[in-house]
């Protein structure tokens, strides 16, 4: 029975590294209490079940807004909303099901360097929920560092996975430690060697926060992120609409006059398709000619040929002309399509058009005054999307998004902390516009410079720098990730294959 108690002990540990919580630092011991038990346990089913009931006890915590978002939002029944909810968080629980049995496959023993594996098994699971199904990288350990500006510089270094696996070491040390009959030498050098690295890694990223946050020298420039503060009731009132594109309007042209250079709207603010809707396109073309500005902002576009087919965008209007258009890549399951939505049949919209927006493919960048690196909304907690964008030249990243979906939760604060992550991947500033908020300018080494809290109206003007810097997760993209899978699915075979002959 404790062992079962030590995997929820693990889950609540794990959730309140994160807000709504947002005690980083236990993340270095949320895992301790689940390793202890996965060890101690006889049978790796047993161990899938201790590592699933931690990782879906997390999830319980940190995503009770998916209710809000599913019932208030999307027409559903209450109850209808927590059913969901609930399944969310036992499917996402999987993945700590999955990692524990591998942590109990791994069959570890005195020894401390096959514990080694621990880390990498729980960077490999991350790599995973990245890409498997939908992918949703949400809450990646990593991001519970995002405060501490010298322990999270090393995720430059080969992304949010190396990161992750250096705040699991010092549970794994302690688990071994705890579970082990080792005589004091061993342990000596164990936790001193782990001391000694808690210390390079701490005075390293200190001097690459103050290194990585020096002004390159160029010019500076000026940015207006706009937050009109919109509901999304208002949004989806059509009596609102001109009432919405008068506002936009009014506060790009307040930016233009006061010398922005560059203008970042919200997600999909003014409910019209930007690129037909002739009054709409002309009126934000003058203000880009009239002032010399760039104007980035979200909406529908259409495919002219058949008006069925949408896509999630972001447009570029540079010198009084619409000179490029960003389609979303990662789209939101059930809230922007229905996955094997023959099957789900009982999954009802969740926005207008659901079901119909199709997939964005380039990762090129946006080319105006600079060449911006946009992400829309919920796909920047994906770091391969930006990595690409920065290699592919950006110098300067942009994201829009809507969260009034989420007003009143935690999830605002989340999502900001992954997109400051991505700053800090690509050695880049931030541009952030919402539409209720949280709109920020986030500096290189992931530091917030500028922000404006969730249900305020105004415009953050932000000074910012273009980077032209290539990091090493720009350059090697997910190694660690993919070393991570070799050596754990070696020693798993080794494992397997002594086992075997013993038989």
């Amino acid at each position: 029975m404790y062992r079962y108690l030590l995997a929820i002990a693990s889950g609540i540990v794990f959730a309140c590294a994160f807000p709504e919580y947002d005690i980083g630092w236990l993340a270095f011991v949320a895992l301790l209490p689940l390793i202890v038990a996965v060890v101690r346990t006889r049978r790796t089913r047993e161990a899938f079940l201790l590592g699933w009931i931690a990782q879906t006890v997390a999830w319980l915590m940190m995503v009770p807004w998916v209710v809000r978002v599913m019932s208030h939002y999307g027409g559903l029944p209450y109850l209808t909303g927590v059913l969901i909810f609930i399944a969310l968080s036992a499917i996402l629980g999987i993945y700590g099901g999955a990692f524990a049995a591998i942590v109990h496959r791994l069959r570890l023993g005195d020894a401390f360097a096959p514990w080694l594996l621990v880390p990498l098994a729980w960077a490999l699971v991350e790599f995973a929920r990245t890409h498997l199904l939908t992918g949703f990288p949400w809450n990646l350990i990593a991001a519970s560092m995002i405060d501490y500006a010298a322990l999270v510089q090393f995720d430059r270094v080969a992304g949010p996975y190396l990161l992750g696996a250096m705040v699991v070491l010092p549970a794994t040390v302690v688990a071994w430690s705890i579970t082990q009959k080792t005589s004091a030498g061993p342990r000596v050098v164990v936790v001193g060697a782990t001391g000694i690295f808690l210390l390079v890694w701490w005075g390293t990223g200190l001097m690459a926060s103050k290194l990585f946050v020096r002004p390159t020298g160029g010019p500076q420039h000026v940015a207006a992120l706009l937050q009109p503060n919109i509901s999304q009731e208002m949004r989806w009132d059509e009596s609102s609409v001109i009432d919405i594109f008068r506002k936009m309007e009014a506060m790009t042209r307040q930016a233009a006059a006061s010398g922005a250079k560059v203008i970042v709207w919200p997600e999909s603010t003014v409910p019209l398709a930007f690129a037909r809707t002739p009054f709409y396109t002309k009126a934000i073309e003058g203000i880009s000619r009239e002032f010399g500005v760039d104007v980035i902002l979200g909406s529908v576009a259409d495919d002219p040929g058949d008006q069925a087919r949408l896509w999630n965008s972001a447009f570029l209007v540079t010198g009084g002309k619409t000179s490029g258009r960003y389609d979303k890549i990662r789209l939101v399951p059930f809230g922007e399509y229905v996955p094997l939505r023959k099957m789900l049949f009982f999954a009802q919209k969740l926005v207008r058009a659901v079901g119909e927006f199709q997939f964005g493919t380039n990762t090129r960048p946006l080319s105006g005054a600079f060449r911006y690196g946009p992400a829309i909304c919920y796909e920047i907690v994906f770091p391969q999307i930006t990595r690409n964008q920065v290699s592919n030249g950006a110098n300067v990243l942009v994201t829009v998004t809507n969260d009034a979906w989420y007003d009143g939760t935690s999830a605002p604060r989340q999502h900001l902390n992954q997109a400051r992550l991505r700053a800090i991947e690509g050695d880049r500033y931030l541009l952030r516009a919402g539409t209720t908020g949280i709109s920020a300018l986030i500096d290189p080494t992931g530091r917030i410079l500028q922000q404006m809290p969730m249900g305020r109206e105004g415009i953050i003007y932000a000074r910012f720098e273009t980077r032209d810097s290539v990091t090493p997760y720009v350059r090697f993209g997910d190694w660690f990730a993919w070393l991570s899978l070799v050596a754990v699915s070696a020693m798993l075979w080794r494992r397997n294959a002594v086992r075997f002959g013993r038989r």
